[in-house]
C-alpha cells in the first residue's frame, strides 16, 4: 500500500509539473503572438481579461513591442468646419486611418511632435495634452509656467516630447524667451510624464530660430546664428538635463533658410540656399556622425519645386520614411525624395489636401498614459 501511495503521489507531483510546463509554454507562446499583433488589435485585447490586461502594460512588453513596431507616416489636421481633429496614416499596407474625436476644447489644437506613438498637443492657450491615437488613451498636464505667445509655428514658445532611454522616462521640454522679448537667452522647463509639476532647469544663451528636433534622447534646436559670432546648435541632454553647444559644419554660405530634423534616427541640417530676391531652387541635407558629434555627412542633394520667393519657405516637416524623404511645403502639399531614382526633384506625393495638416513620423504603440505605468521600473 505505502508503495502504490508512494507511487500516487509521485503520479501527482509530475502531473503538477507537467500542468505547470504546459501553463509556462502557452505564457510564452501568447506572448509572442501578442507581439506580432499590431498595436490597434493588442488595444482590443487588453480588454478580453485581466491576465491579458496584466500582460499588454507590462513596461517591458511593451517596449520590447514598441522595438517591433514599423514607422508610418500621419497627417494631423484641424477641421474647423465640423469641430474635429484627424490624423490619417499614409503608406500604410492596410490602408487604416485615424480620425481622432477632439482631446482639447480649442480651434487651434496642433501638434507639438510624436514620439514612441504619443502625440504632443498644443494650443493657443499654452495648453499641453498627450494623446495615444491608437489606444484613444489621453491626458492633460498642468500648464506650464509660462504660456502666452503659443502657436503652432511659434519659435519663442515651443514644447518637445523626449524619451530617455538610459532612465526610460517620457519627458516634455518647454522652451521659451527671457523677460525681454527681444532676449538672446531661453529658458527652459521639463515635465516627466509620472510628476505632478513642471521643473525650471534654467536658462541657456541663444533663442531658437526656429523649433527644435528630439533624436536619441536630446533635443536640438538651432539659435539665431545670423545674429552672432558663432554658428551653433544648442543641445539639451534629457538624462542629465544638461545643455551642450554644438557648432555647425563648416559651409560657404549660409544665406538661405536652415533647419533642423530627424532622418535615418540621426540629426540633420537642412539647407535651402536662395536669397530674399531669388526662389529657393536646391536644398541639401547634411547629417551628423553619431558618434563623435562633430563629423557632418552630405547625403542629399534636392531640386525643389518652383514655389514662391524664398523669404517665406522653410523646409518644415522632413521626414525619413520607407527609405524616402518626406518634404511639405506649404500647409496642404506633400512632396517626396526617392534616393534610389536618378532624378534629384522633389515629386508631389498626394493630392492637395482638404485642410491644412502638419506631417509627422508615427509608431503604432500602446504606451499607457496612466500615472502608475511611469512609476514602474522597466527592467
Amino acid at each position: 500500500m505505502r508503495g502504490q501511495g508512494g507511487s500516487t503521489m509521485g503520479g501527482k507531483k509530475a502531473k503538477t509539473v507537467e500542468r505547470n510546463d504546459h501553463r509556462l509554454l502557452c505564457s510564452d507562446v501568447l506572448t509572442e503572438v501578442f507581439h506580432r499583433l499590431p498595436a490597434r488589435t493588442l488595444a482590443s485585447c487588453r480588454l478580453v481579461c485581466k491576465s491579458w490586461m496584466s500582460e499588454l502594460t507590462d513596461p517591458h512588453f511593451v517596449h520590447e513591442h514598441l522595438k517591433r513596431s514599423q514607422q508610418k507616416l500621419l497627417l494631423f489636421a484641424n477641421d474647423k468646419a465640423n469641430d474635429r481633429s484627424l490624423a490619417m496614416v499614409l503608406a500604410d499596407d492596410t490602408g487604416a486611418t485615424y480620425q481622432l474625436t477632439r482631446p482639447m476644447a480649442s480651434r487651434s489644437l496642433f501638434v507639438h511632435n510624436s514620439c514612441n506613438g504619443l502625440l504632443c498637443l498644443g494650443d493657443s492657450t499654452g495648453a499641453v495634452q498627450l494623446l495615444n491615437p491608437t489606444t484613444g488613451e489621453s491626458a492633460t498636464l498642468p500648464m506650464p509656467m509660462y504660456t502666452a505667445g503659443s502657436s503652432q509655428f511659434s519659435s519663442c514658445n515651443w514644447h518637445c516630447l523626449g524619451f530617455c532611454p538610459s532612465t526610460k522616462e517620457h519627458k516634455v521640454v518647454h522652451f521659451y524667451l527671457g523677460a525681454h522679448f527681444d532676449s538672446f537667452n531661453v529658458c527652459c522647463e521639463i515635465f516627466t510624464i509620472g510628476d505632478k509639476s513642471w521643473r525650471q532647469i534654467g536658462s541657456f544663451h541663444g533663442a531658437p530660430t526656429d523649433r527644435g528636433v528630439h533624436v536619441n534622447g536630446a533635443v536640438y534646436y538651432l539659435t539665431k546664428f545670423r545674429y552672432i559670432a558663432s554658428s551653433r546648435i544648442n543641445c539639451l541632454n534629457l538624462e542629465s538635463e544638461n545643455f551642450d553647444v554644438m557648432m555647425l559644419p563648416p559651409r560657404k554660405s549660409y544665406g538661405g533658410h536652415c533647419s533642423l530634423a530627424e532622418l535615418e534616427g540621426k540629426l540633420c541640417l537642412l539647407v535651402v540656399e536662395g536669397g530674399h530676391d531669388n526662389p529657393p531652387r536646391t536644398m541639401d541635407i547634411l547629417m551628423l556622425d553619431s558618434g563623435d558629434k562633430t563629423t557632418w555627412t552630405h547625403r542629399y542633394h534636392i531640386s525643389l519645386p518652383w514655389l514662391m520667393p524664398s523669404c517665406y519657405f522653410t523646409p518644415k516637416h522632413t521626414l525619413f520614411h520607407e527609405g524616402k524623404i518626406w518634404v511639405q511645403l506649404l500647409a496642404r502639399n506633400l512632396y517626396c525624395y526617392d534616393p534610389s531614382s536618378s532624378s534629384t526633384e522633389l515629386k508631389m506625393a498626394c493630392p492637395e489636401s482638404e485642410f491644412p495638416f502638419s506631417t509627422h513620423t508615427f509608431i503604432e504603440s500602446i504606451v499607457p498614459l496612466r500615472k502608475d505605468y511611469f512609476i514602474k521600473q522597466i527592467q
